[in-house]
């Protein structure tokens, strides 16, 4: 995933706006979100290959997603632990975000580049393991790439304007919000990077391969949509909406 867009307490109908791309290589296997069997409380995609995931978020309001850093190259490495486990280990654990990023930060080498995103609808923790950055966001529009939390990018800098100005709508148009992410107009000024530099990625091999969008109202009402999208063009929509049982701080 190369693209999170957060607003927090800004809304007059949601206290969290959450939306991110998953950019990923269009052959690694994966599941459309749904509540796991295992996990029956848990509400996410799966990666078939390392058997974690990208982004989710529990009945009790437990929130988490992560992108990939790219601020070092030379970092990277095949015999690292899989990033989606950081997702996976905080959405079912019980460990607040601020001891659970703690805990992080002391294997941080022992993963690639991220920037890790947990929490839940009060505050969103944010970590960056290749500037050992951490952050918590608890109100205003907030937004990160494979840089780190609201570097000014031009995907960045673009989708938290475009987010400010939909969020003040009244009902929230979902399909804007969409559209936004959606967006595949390259910045004019990244001629070397215009391929990967827009909010929606398609290469030959590599690209945007879905949108997921979760809001929570301030009576604790979650709609989840994750819209799935294939090489051909088409795209997929599921839907869940439900109450959380106990929203976590």
């Amino acid at each position: 995933m190369c693209l999170i867009s957060m607003q927090l307490n800004q809304n007059a109908s949601y206290k969290l706006i959450f939306v991110a791309n998953r950019d990923e290589q269009y052959d690694r296997p994966s599941l459309a979100a749904h509540f796991w069997p295992e996990h029956p409380n848990l509400l996410a995609g799966k990666d078939l290959s390392a058997h974690g995931t990208w982004l989710g978020i529990t009945r009790q309001g437990r929130i988490a997603a992560v992108t990939n850093s790219y601020l070092t190259s030379d970092q990277e490495s095949d015999n690292k632990l899989s990033r989606g486990n950081l997702v996976m280990d905080y959405l079912t654990g019980a460990t607040g975000p601020g001891d659970y990023l703690n805990q992080i930060k002391q294997q941080r080498t022992d993963y690639n580049g991220f920037n890790l995103i947990v929490g839940s609808s009060y505050s969103l923790h944010h970590y960056n393991n290749i500037l050992d950055e951490y952050s918590v966001l608890q109100t205003g529009n907030h937004a990160v790439s494979n840089a780190t939390l609201d570097t000014p990018w031009p995907k960045v800098t673009h989708t938290k304007a475009a987010m400010a100005e939909l969020a003040v709508q009244s009902p929230l148009d979902e399909e804007a919000i969409f559209g936004m992410m959606a967006d595949r107009t390259p910045p004019s000024d990244l001629p070397i990077l215009r391929a990967v530099s827009a909010n929606f990625i398609q290469t030959e091999r590599y690209g945007t391969r879905s949108t997921t969008l979760i809001l929570i109202g301030h009576s604790d009402q979650v709609t989840f949509v994750e819209r799935t999208y294939l090489q051909d063009g088409t795209s997929s929509d599921v839907r869940f909406n439900f109450h959380l049982m106990a929203e976590e701080k």
